[in-house]
């Protein structure tokens, strides 16, 4: 068996470096470039560092599941990328029937993208991001354009999601990069929603805005940035960055694309991850008015030749740019952010700081420093870079790996971490051995 297996991966990755080499020759530079962002492991075994804690799986057979979320212990909602499906899961089964099924762009990193849920007295709210196409799903790969990129509200009702409200219309073009999608609820119960730039750097005039670091661009449409509102769809707040809308939605800007977000408990601070071209993906602490420096720098500032803070949009003092807490060179796809509140695995990890990647399919373990501001690093990696996948100090950081592929991490009503695996089809769940 073990043979096989070794026979199947081998040709799995001679297929890739064919194709690769087959569109090296056909692709602009950042195609190539993301490309390679969007590979992942699809065979192995997941492990864990720690012999104190196991894996085991919870389902299987979903189709290039995105995120996750709970409606209460056992029960659990996963979202399927080009399908858009909402399949309900109960005690590891996959119902019948979804709960939803829309119509989707997919091409790429369209998809069906984001979950979250909200319970107000009796009423179940279930926040959806998705790619959405006048036609059928992956009709986009046919030259078809996708409507928008929107954030809608359903209510669960009778084990169906229905009285569907559009709460942000967000642009879909030029794609089909760069969509973001994840959705959290921070501890303002405000929805907070990361969009890329839509695949627009570069792309001409029409795309590029002051959003995205250019300083004669045009004016915010709601693109590269997070997004903040209530959960009613209005802005929350006053605006940091500006008044009018949609500025005055932006939480911070100059995002380049990321998939994921996480509130510190302790704190109150958001943390992101972000991806950049093939190289220089990113850890980032994000403050009120962040400027993450696309399309004018990726990684650290000090690292990007020629680049001047005076090029950067700063909206008249309100948005500052700040360095990144760690950079991947080597391009790791990173995902989720997710902060432990639970001590089912030990007080060791309680509020740490764990990141997934879609390219690897690693798990990585953070402590934070005494205020909470940056990342405690080994001493390979104090200069807040992993020059390679095998870096010296990668392994200080490490949780796990072999997951095929992570989009989502979650914790559940049990106190355990859940992990969603896209290139494997499951759903894992890591518990004391």
């Amino acid at each position: 068996m073990r043979s096989h297996s070794t026979l199947k991966f081998v040709i799995f990755l001679i297929t890739i470096l064919v194709l690769s080499m087959t569109l090296s020759a056909l692709l602009p530079v950042h195609a190539q470039e993301e490309f390679r962002q969007r590979e992942f492991v699809e065979e192995g075994k997941p492990r864990l560092v720690d012999p104190h804690l196991k894996v085991e799986q919870v389902t299987e057979g979903l189709d290039t599941p995105t995120t996750m979320a709970f409606l209460g212990p056992n029960d659990i909602l996963v979202l399927e990328k080009d399908k858009g499906t909402v399949q309900r899961i109960v005690n590891g089964k996959i119902s019948g029937q979804p709960l939803l099924d829309v119509n989707v762009a997919n091409s790429v990193e369209r998809c069906m993208c984001g979950i979250a849920i909200s319970k107000h007295n009796s009423t179940t709210f279930v926040f959806l991001y998705y790619t959405e196409i006048n036609g059928k799903d992956g009709e986009d790969r046919q030259g078809k354009e996708p409507i928008a990129n929107r954030l809608y509200r359903y209510e669960l009702v009778d084990n169906k999601l229905v009285n569907p409200t559009i709460l942000l219309d967000l642009p879909a073009t030029p794609g089909p990069r760069h969509n973001g999608g994840f959705i959290i609820i921070g501890p303002d119960n405000n929805l907070y929603v990361p969009i890329g730039d839509i695949d627009g750097s570069f792309r001409g005039p029409d795309s590029q805005t002051v959003t995205q670091n250019y300083q004669n661009g045009m004016d915010p449409d709601g693109r590269s940035g997070i997004l903040r509102i209530t959960q009613d769809g209005q802005p929350a707040g006053t605006g940091i960055l500006g008044d009018s809308i949609p500025l005055r939605l932006y939480y911070a800007y100059g995002i380049r694309n990321s998939f994921g977000l996480g509130f510190d408990p302790l704190t109150g601070n958001l943390w992101d991850t972000e991806n950049g071209p093939g190289n220089s993906d990113e850890i980032n602490l994000v403050l009120p008015g962040f400027n993450s420096g696309w399309q004018e720098v990726m990684g650290l500032a000090n690292d990007e030749n020629g680049f001047d803070q005076s090029d950067l949009v700063n909206f008249d003092g309100k948005g500052v740019y700040r360095d990144p807490e760690l950079v991947w060179l080597n391009t790791a796809g990173p995902t989720a952010v997710l902060f432990l509140t639970s001590d089912k695995l030990g007080p060791q990890y309680v509020n740490d700081m764990f990141v997934a990647d879609v390219h690897n399919g690693r798990i990585y373990h953070f402590d934070l420093t005494i205020d909470r501001t940056h990342l405690v690093l080994p001493l390979p990696l104090a200069g807040k870079v992993i020059k390679n996948p095998r870096a010296t100090g990668l392994d200080q950081i490490m949780f796990g790996e072999e997951f095929g592929g992570i989009t989502d991490l979650k914790i559940g009503p049990d106190g355990y971490l859940y992990v969603v695996s896209v290139g494997l089809g499951k759903i894992f769940r890591i518990l004391p051995a």
